[in-house]
This record gives structure tokens, C-alpha cells and sequence, in this order.
């Protein structure tokens, strides 16, 4: 009777052995051997690219064909992932710098952010080399159906970007048709960081070469930008903002009917603007003075003949005391003082516009008496005391 039992038992575990066996063979299964990798179409192997810092803004785009499995009928897989690598020509893809990681079938960046990947991977600014490009596609999770394209070499000019502002000092810049430098956002004009998301200028703005105005805060792109919507007026209004590329462009803010040297804020984080026309002069006063506290009587500053908004005055100053700039004679306002960081030495411009805003710190006097020349530069918003 027991042998019955385990004759029986072994055939029953025969039959289900067979049975587990065939039924693996209905599932679906993969070939790797008959895996097709994606081919890079866009751009051509062997191009050459020379980048510059006018053509930042422009796009940078790689396309490729998508990874193909073999595997049984009616069955089905997830959709590949595809890793686009990097390394100077010739190299080991080892340590290859990932571009993009994406299950679409293109890469699109513009040519500032590309040069600055080619910068972070070593290639010196203002120089040219080669660097291949591979796209890796895989089902995520399963390493060993990975299979990689064919390689491209591509000729590559870098240029240098620009050199960023101090953590502490970011910056904004001013352009339009109605300043000196026109919609030229590579060159557009620096403004000065005053704190707390708020950027000054003072500025030439002439309504009778151009009628607008804008902020961006890269040189060489148009986004980020600021633009302004249809309440905005040329004394001030809100600001809008605009992120990226895919954004559309908000409208420009409108210039003065006057032509004239302007004071320009930019608040982006209360995300307002305003602008003050300005006397386009400057006098001292103040008990560090000769003349003391009459604003009547204010030593008047001269401007650089070679250098605009940029006005200097030698005259004698007290050891003690204090001093500001006055816009108009017989006004306090509109008047420039500092903040609790300035010092004898230099230090950061506040802009008082009106009466109805309160005065700025006095500038404190040198500490010692003597003849100084007191230089103002009202594009950076900073003031330097040198004896002399």
C-alpha cells in the first residue's frame, strides 16, 4: 500500500511539473538579441557648432528614434527610458554627463544653457573641442536591456558667459527702445540691487527714439523678464512676470512723454515699478560741509563729461557730522542719503523722490578734517569719499 502511495505521489509531481513547464512557455517572452537602439537624427554627426552669447537664446535640440524589443505576440512592455550622455570625443562614457533623462524621443535647451553644461564639464570658455553623443535606451528597473545608439561627434566653439553678480548682489538689467542700448539683451544696462527683491537705475530714457521699457535677469535672454500690463504708465504700475521661454511676453512698460535722466525701481518681489524724472544735477550739504544744513546754498557737483550719471566734487569736510545730495537747490527732496551700512569711506545711494517719503541716513563724515573728493555714481547707486 505505501508503495501505491508514493508511485502515485511521484506521477502526480511529474504531471505538475510538466504542467508548470508549459504553461511558462505561453508567457510572453523577450529577445534582446533582436533589441533595435535608437539612432540620433538631429544633429548630424560630424556638425559643427560655434556658440556665442548674441545667439544664447536660441534652441539646442537633439532628436532620436525610439528603442525597439523583440518579444512575443500579444504581449507588451513598458515604455523605454532614455538617457542622452555627453563626454569629450574619445572618452569613456563612464563618468558621461547626463543631459536629459525622458521618455520622449528629443532634447530641447537654448545654446546659454548648453555652453554652461560644456563649461561645468571642464571645456575652457573661448575654446573649441570635440564631444560625442549617445543616447542609452532601457526598460527603468531592468539594466540588462539597456542598449546604447551610435555615437556622434559634434565640433563645438564655447564662448564665456557672463560673470555672476555676488550671492548677496543679484542683479537685474534695464533695456528698450527708448534707453541707450536699445532691445540689445546682451548689453543691457545693470541695475542696482537695493534688498529685498528691489533694483534701481538711474537712467536716460528718450521718448523721441523709443517708446518702451523692460527688465530681464540674464544677459543674452529674454527670460526671465518683467513687462508690465495695460494699466501700466510711464510713472509706474505693475510688474508681470514672465518665467520662461514658454511664457508669453507681457506687455512693455510705456517711457515718459520727457526726455530726461530718470530714476527706475523695479520691486520683483511686491512686483511693482517706478520712475522719477530727475534735475540730472547734485549738491552737498550738511554740518560735515562748509555750508552746513542750507540747502540753499549746496556745493555743486560736476558731472563726468566721459561718463554718464557719474558726478564728483573735491571740496573741504569736517571731521564730524554728516552729509546728503541734493537734487534741486531749496528742496529736500528729491534727495540721495545711505543706509545703516554706509560708511565714511563708500557706501550704498537711498533715493528720497518726494516729501511724503522719509529721509534717508545722513553719509557720515570722514573722521578726520580735510579735502576729499566725493564721487557719485548714480548707474550703481553707491557713493566713495577719497582724501585727497
Amino acid at each position: 500500500m505505501k508503495n501505491i502511495i508514493l508511485i502515485f505521489t511521484a506521477a502526480l509531481g511529474i504531471v505538475l511539473f510538466f504542467s508548470s513547464c508549459e504553461k511558462n512557455d505561453n508567457e510572453p517572452k523577450l529577445n534582446l538579441e533582436s533589441s533595435v537602439a535608437s539612432e540620433i537624427t538631429t544633429p548630424e554627426n560630424g556638425a559643427t557648432y560655434v556658440l556665442t552669447l548674441a545667439d544664447s537664446a536660441n534652441p539646442f535640440v537633439v532628436d532620436w528614434t525610439a528603442t525597439t524589443y523583440s518579444i512575443s505576440e500579444g504581449a507588451t512592455l513598458p515604455l523605454p527610458t532614455y538617457s542622452l550622455q555627453m563626454v569629450f570625443a574619445d572618452s569613456s562614457f563612464d563618468g558621461a554627463k547626463e543631459l536629459y533623462n525622458t521618455q520622449n524621443f528629443f532634447f530641447e535647451t537654448i545654446i546659454y544653457k548648453f555652453n554652461n553644461a560644456l563649461y561645468s564639464m571642464g571645456m575652457a570658455a573661448d575654446s573649441t573641442g570635440d564631444i560625442d553623443l549617445r543616447v542609452v535606451g532601457g526598460i527603468s528597473g531592468a539594466d540588462y536591456t539597456q542598449v546604447s545608439s551610435e555615437i556622434i561627434t559634434l565640433t563645438v566653439t564655447t564662448f564665456e558667459p557672463p560673470e555672476p553678480p555676488p550671492v548677496d548682489k543679484k542683479l537685474i538689467y534695464l533695456l528698450g527702445d527708448a534707453t541707450p542700448v536699445g532691445w540689445d539683451n546682451v548689453d543691457a544696462l545693470a541695475m542696482a540691487h537695493l534688498g529685498e527683491g528691489r533694483y534701481a537705475r538711474v537712467e536716460y530714457l528718450d521718448p523721441g527714439i523709443g517708446e518702451w521699457f523692460k527688465f530681464i535677469s540674464i544677459l543674452g535672454l529674454w527670460a526671465p523678464q518683467w513687462g508690465t500690463d495695460d494699466t501700466g504708465t510711464p510713472e509706474g504700475g505693475p510688474l508681470v512676470y514672465r518665467p520662461d521661454e514658454g511664457t508669453p511676453d507681457p506687455p512693455a512698460m510705456p517711457v515718459p512723454t520727457v526726455a530726461g535722466n530718470y530714476y527706475i525701481e523695479a520691486d520683483t518681489a511686491n512686483l511693482e515699478y517706478k520712475t522719477f524724472l530727475t534735475s540730472g544735477e547734485l549738491y552737498l550739504v550738511g554740518d560735515a560741509t562748509s555750508v552746513g544744513w542750507d540747502n540753499t546754498a549746496g556745493l555743486p557737483f560736476t558731472e563726468d563729461p566721459d561718463t554718464a550719471h557719474v558726478f564728483t566734487i573735491t571740496t573741504n569736510l569736517n571731521a564730524d557730522g554728516g552729509m546728503k545730495f541734493l537734487e534741486v537747490l531749496g528742496e529736500w527732496a528729491p534727495q540721495w542719503g545711505t543706509d545703516q551700512s554706509g560708511t565714511a569711506e563708500e557706501g550704498d545711494l537711498i533715493y528720497r523722490p518726494t516729501e511724503s517719503v522719509p529721509d534717508p541716513t545722513n553719509i557720515p563724515a570722514p573722521g578726520t578734517a580735510g579735502q576729499y573728493k566725493i564721487t557719485v555714481d548714480l548707474r550703481k547707486l553707491t557713493y566713495m569719499v577719497t582724501p585727497q
